[in-house]
């Protein structure tokens, strides 16, 4: 995402659709930047606007207030699980993509251990679609009318444990009755629980080849009819703010921890395997 946002120079445009408090640091970008979401209360957290020709907006996306082909790269980043109007949205998207845009779509995989634990924690947590590989894929071709290009798996890092250990402490959020069911545990015990799922998913699609680890996909299309290739994923991924980082640039030795240099979280070291960084 960040290499194709980069490769935006000035007067193109880019659209974060569904973008809660934002889906990527517009810092430094030369492209006008549009984050856009239906949702009044999407931009409460948001940070301040990065200098330039950022803007925010409220509207829905499967109604985009923007004319056809104007925009040279859509962002959908974490959206389509949270809509109802899944088919409407695409079409609208590929209304909005220039004849050369591209599309960037990351989903969760509805049938996933990570998704079916934030669903039972969370009593559905707004995700109101499950999705798989295949069927994603499908949708955003069919609707979207373009084809895809590349992709990479997102490993999880249970990081919705974290925030939930959080707000209990600082009850800055309404607790359903299983949430009430953990703020009686210790939180050393909740963390200690997230680090152990990070920790074995890991291990055990190292072992046995599964994917219990992985939560879901980054999925790059454009109007091209390559043959899809799939990309490298960053296997250490902070338990606090979700952000992926290259062992390569974490391994030191036998060190087996690092601290995320995005939110400096102290986070468990996992060396890479099969097609991870």
């Amino acid at each position: 995402m960040h290499d194709w946002l980069f490769e935006l120079r000035t007067g193109q445009r880019v659209l974060d659709l569904c973008s809660g408090a934002g889906s990527f640091n517009s810092a430094g970008l030369p492209c006008t930047v549009v984050a856009l979401d239906e949702d009044v209360a999407a931009f409460e957290t948001a940070a301040p606007l990065a200098p330039g020709p950022h803007y925010r907006a409220f509207g829905k996306s499967d109604q985009i207030p923007f004319s056809s082909a104007s925009f040279d790269l859509v962002i959908l980043n974490h959206g389509l699980e949270h809509i109802f109007a899944v088919e409407d949205t695409l079409r609208e998207v590929g209304r909005v993509l220039k004849p050369d845009g591209r599309l960037v779509v990351s989903i969760p995989n509805g049938y996933s251990l990570c998704d079916s634990i934030y669903r039972f924690v969370f009593k559905g947590g707004g995700h109101v679609n499950r999705f798989t590989r295949p069927r994603a894929v499908d949708l955003v071709e069919r609707y979207a009318e373009v084809q895809l290009v590349s992709w990479h798996k997102l490993y999880s890092s249970f990081a919705y444990l974290y925030r939930l250990a959080q707000a209990l402490d600082t009850r800055s959020m309404s607790l359903l009755r299983r949430q009430r069911a953990l703020d009686k545990l210790p939180r050393s015990t909740l963390y200690a629980g997230q680090r152990a799922l990070y920790r074995t998913t890991r291990l055990a699609d190292r072992l046995f080849h599964t994917n219990l680890a992985v939560y879901g996909w980054a999925f790059y299309f454009a109007h091209s009819n390559q043959t899809p290739t799939e990309q490298p994923a960053y296997l250490n991924v902070c338990i606090n703010c979700g952000s992926g980082h290259p062992a390569s640039q974490l391994e030191n030795g036998s060190r087996s921890s690092w601290r995320c240099s995005a939110c400096n979280t102290v986070n468990p070291f996992v060396k890479p395997f099969r097609n991870a960084i």
